[in-house]
């Protein structure tokens, strides 16, 4: 597909740069998906940050549907506004995968072809002319699971896939485990995407090159670390507002609002 040239190109390059400092295939590929994650953070940091107040507001969601249990339209208009009202995207959690299928196509293209993306004067392009440091913990980087021959051979390629799969499902399960199943339609079908995506991963990394399955791995790991410190850093600032709004109702219950001086003044002048 032409419209992911600039993206492999792009790819080809950075890989090839961060290969220079590791001249290791499989580090250099783990250290550009942190790279990219990074850079995809703030798509992240919503679609968490969206995804718990999904959450929070389930008491919410129950009122409403409890309200206009016989009107659906009248329902999906209500929830719509709350959604707006507590900057809820029910679509927020899907957005980064979304954002980075382009990026694992052309990560496949130039592990595929890495000679059509690789600048030629790179160190990478010469270790790959002469097929050398391809390999990563015994894999292969750029042939499928499927290619290798014999369950022996296949074992690293196999533990390397089930991390994949037992990393996806950790890191769904790290916001949701707070607040358990929900009762909203919307809410259900996330979760159940959730679900089937880590199992979704394991299947078609049998199928691609295992460098594009170090990717998948290497940011499931970098992700689940980011959702919990962006889960702890609201926690704790929450709790500073929780503070702060009962030391205010404390100051407001000590001192009882005083009468304007200046009435008081009208008042002396009357008597």
């Amino acid at each position: 597909m032409a419209i992911l040239e600039p993206f492999a190109l792009a790819i080809g390059i950075l890989l090839s740069y961060v290969y220079e400092f590791t001249l290791s295939y499989g580090f250099a590929i783990a250290i550009l998906t942190v790279i990219i994650n990074v850079i995809i953070f703030p798509l992240t940091l919503r679609q968490t940050r969206s995804t718990k107040r999904m959450q929070d507001a389930q008491s919410d969601i129950k009122k409403l549907q409890k309200e206009h249990k016989d009107n659906k339209e009248e329902l999906n208009k209500a929830m719509a506004a709350m959604y707006k009202e507590k900057g809820i995207n029910p679509l927020g959690c899907i957005l980064p995968l979304i954002i980075q299928m382009p990026i694992w196509f052309a990560l496949f293209r130039v592990l595929r072809e890495p000679l059509d993306f690789i600048p030629s004067a790179s160190v990478l392009f010469k270790d790959l002319e002469l097929s050398s440091n391809l390999t990563f913990f015994n894999m292969n980087l750029q042939i499928p699971p499927a290619e290798v021959s014999g369950w022996v051979e296949r074992a690293p390629y196999l533990i390397l896939i089930l991390f994949v799969i037992l990393t996806a499902l950790y890191q769904q399960q790290q916001i949701t485990k707070k607040t358990g199943k929900s009762d909203n339609p919307q809410a259900q079908q996330m979760q159940m995407i959730g679900k089937v995506m880590p199992i979704f991963f394991g299947f078609i990394s049998w199928t691609l090159p295992t460098g594009l399955v170090v990717y998948f791995l290497t940011g499931n790991i970098f992700r689940i670390g980011q959702q919990a410190l962006i889960v702890k850093l609201d926690d704790r600032e929450e709790v500073k507002k929780e503070e702060k709004k009962e030391d205010n109702n404390e100051d407001t219950q000590s001192n009882p609002i005083q009468e304007n001086p200046r009435k008081n003044r009208k008042k002396r002048r009357r008597k």
